[in-house]
């Protein structure tokens, strides 16, 4: 099961609270700590574990490694003053873009066949020689 799913269905959080108010309604009397006490540091360490998570994910985002754009124009031809044709590559696959002051159609380009993706001829071994043992030939 999806842990985010999970978390987000209104449900889960639910059950989280009280599974949380039941932990601090046992938690004071058994350890002699009031009540309001534990749910205040209880209260704090969430908080501060989900600024440390935001600030995580915010940070992986910035100063993660600079990724490929999804979308490159790789080339470009003017057909005329108004009308144009462009080769795009969007995460990977190619369209052919034809385009002008009232239009745009968008083909996509073959793919090119794998050069090594399929055997061209089947290997053959060479026949073995008839091999001699003491003078006599042995085979047909």
């Amino acid at each position: 099961m999806n842990a985010q799913r999970l978390v987000h269905s209104p449900r889960a959080r639910l059950l989280l609270a009280g599974a949380l108010v039941l932990g601090l309604a046992v938690l004071g009397p058994v350890a002699g700590v009031s009540t309001t006490v534990a749910a205040r540091w209880l209260l704090g360490v969430v908080a501060l574990a989900v600024l440390g998570w935001w600030l995580h994910r915010r940070g992986a985002v910035v100063t993660g490694a600079a990724t490929a754009p999804r979308l490159t124009v790789v080339s470009r031809a003017g057909l005329s003053q108004r009308c144009g044709v462009a080769l795009v590559e969007v995460d990977g696959r190619g369209y052919l873009v034809a385009f002008g002051d009232a239009f745009a159609e968008i083909r996509e380009t073959a793919s090119p066949a794998p050069e090594f993706g399929r055997v061209l001829a089947q290997a053959r071994r060479p026949m073995p020689t008839p091999r001699t043992i003491r003078g006599r030939r042995e085979g047909p």
